[in-house]
């Protein structure tokens, strides 16, 4: 059980902006409670949201919302319930940049009462941040009056004009929240400057504190569920990206998060609540395997387009063909992808998972990180290196296998990644480079799976067995290049640095 004065001392938190933005963000309540029917109880977790929601700052300032987020969600704080903590987790998560509930873990994991009392909350603080923009404490609150237009501020101070801006820019979740319009006007001052311009005037940064999650020490299951909500995100905001359609790397996002999601799942199988999540993961495999299919699509529709100037002239017209027959394809395969996204299942699973991921539940916190990192680092490297056999396999269902436990080898190290810090960027380069091999020779695999049983015809098949044949001709050069970058992953050298990582656990 934490305090959130003990919270707030141990993260070094701006207390005079913290406290400040907090009085703001109450008297906006008390003023627009009765007209919004905002419950009583809801004050408190305004307050204890504002206070807190600097409190990731001093450990990763760009994204200091979202580390703020895992630092409430991995407390127990006095005298909040489970759904209260993670109303303000929200809150905190909400408080900047363009705000996309329907992305945030901590939102998708609440009920609906909850999660609308977590946007009125969010839009009340959003506002009461900007107010203190200047982070000065010199703007001040004059009056603040409903009315049949909207709620007008009246401010003054120095920074008010610049305060009151950032205030409407912010002010975007109270119009969807709220509905009314904010209307800001300032009064003329001759109050003096406050000697704290803000932050970039304040010279010399602090020294950021290490995050919390990257400490040997630190529960698995904490580490894990912290990934999990990043994972969780970038799919979400990937899965926006592709319903607009509009770029062939937003498929391949969607692709890469649901593929990290389900590694990180594997993972941490011996610390997690494995029958609870075991239809999250099935859910994943879904909406992956159907990413799977468009990506393919769209790669093979690309290197066909690309590769129109190496192939006879004569064949433009088969070749327009093939284009048009894989084009259909790609379109029933993205609306079935469609269709999944839309499901009440995939609702169901998101708001599911993310209730798993924001509570400790069910998980067991007692293993540490350096008690199951290097055995399974290493387990994973040697399952890797058994696919040489005095050779490693080339094509076919041998090649994917290994091309898989790469992915699962770069997943492992990826997990730990924070605990290693820049220690391990030499060892993931190198596998990375080895997986990108693997993975272009896999696509001329692929393409030759799937234009075998499209349905084309005479012109398109024969600019189908032409297209091939090139295909084929570049298997050598990706053959030898594949080689080479694996002499490097399976070298003394490589194991070395390896061992060192563990050795470091």
């Amino acid at each position: 059980m934490v305090h959130v004065a003990s919270l707030l001392e141990s993260y070094h938190v701006d207390l005079s902006h913290a406290r400040y933005v907090a009085d703001l963000a109450l008297t906006i309540f008390d003023a627009v409670a009765e007209r919004y029917e905002l419950p009583a109880d809801a004050r408190r977790l305004l307050e204890i949201g504002a206070l807190l929601h600097n409190v990731g700052m001093t450990t990763d300032p760009p994204r200091h919302h979202l580390v703020g987020r895992d630092i409430v969600l991995r407390q127990t704080i006095d005298g909040l319930s489970q759904r209260d903590q993670t109303i303000v987790a929200c809150m905190v998560a909400l408080h900047r940049k363009k705000v996309r509930p329907e992305q945030e873990p901590s939102f998708l994991g609440l009920g609906k009462k909850g999660q609308a009392q977590a946007l009125q909350l969010s839009a009340i603080l959003r506002v009461a941040d900007g107010l203190d923009n200047s982070q000065s404490q010199t703007t001040r609150l004059l009056s603040l009056e409903p009315g049949d237009t909207g709620l007008a501020l009246v401010l003054e101070g120095p920074h008010a004009a610049a305060d009151s801006a950032q205030a409407i820019t912010k002010a975007d979740l109270w119009y969807r929240v709220f509905g009314d319009a904010l209307i800001v006007s300032c009064t003329k001052t001759d109050l003096p400057l406050s000697p704290k311009q803000g932050r970039e005037d304040e010279g010399e940064e602090p020294q950021l504190l290490p995050p919390w999650y990257a400490a040997l020490n630190v529960p698995l299951a904490e580490l894990g569920r912290v990934l999990l909500r990043r994972h969780l995100r970038r799919m979400l905001s990937a899965e926006r990206a592709v319903r607009a359609d509009r770029d062939i790397e937003d498929i391949h996002a969607l692709r890469v998060a649901s593929r990290r999601l389900r590694a990180t799942l594997r993972l941490l199988a011996p610390v997690a609540p494995t029958a609870k999540l075991r239809p999250a993961q099935k859910m994943i495999r879904r909406l992956a395997l159907a990413a799977g299919v468009v990506r393919d699509h769209d790669v093979l529709i690309a290197h066909l387009a690309n590769s129109r100037a190496l192939l006879p002239d004569e064949l433009c017209a088969g070749l327009d063909d093939l284009a048009a027959a894989l084009s259909a394809e790609r379109d029933r395969a993205y609306a079935g992808l469609m269709d999944l996204l839309n499901s009440e299942g995939l609702a169901t699973f998101k708001a599911t998972f993310a209730k798993l991921m924001n509570q400790s539940v069910g998980w067991n916190d007692a293993p540490h990180v350096r008690d199951l990192a290097g055995s399974t680092i290493w387990r994973h490297y040697e399952d890797l290196r058994a696919h040489d056999r005095n050779g490693i396999p080339l094509e076919g269902a041998p090649m994917h296998a290994m091309r898989i436990s790469a992915k699962k080898l770069r997943y492992v190290l990826e997990l730990f990644a924070e605990s290693f810090g820049e220690r391990a960027d030499p060892v993931v380069t190198q596998l990375a480079a080895f997986q990108d091999e693997l993975g272009a020779l896999n696509d001329v695999e692929v393409a030759g799976s799937t234009l075998a049983s499209a349905d084309i015809g005479g012109d398109a098949r024969a600019a189908s067995t032409a297209y091939l044949s090139l295909r084929d001709s570049q298997r050598k050069e990706l053959s030898d290049a594949l080689t080479t970058r694996w002499a490097k992953v399976a070298s003394a050298s490589y194991r070395r640095k390896l061992m060192e990582l563990i050795i470091h656990l």
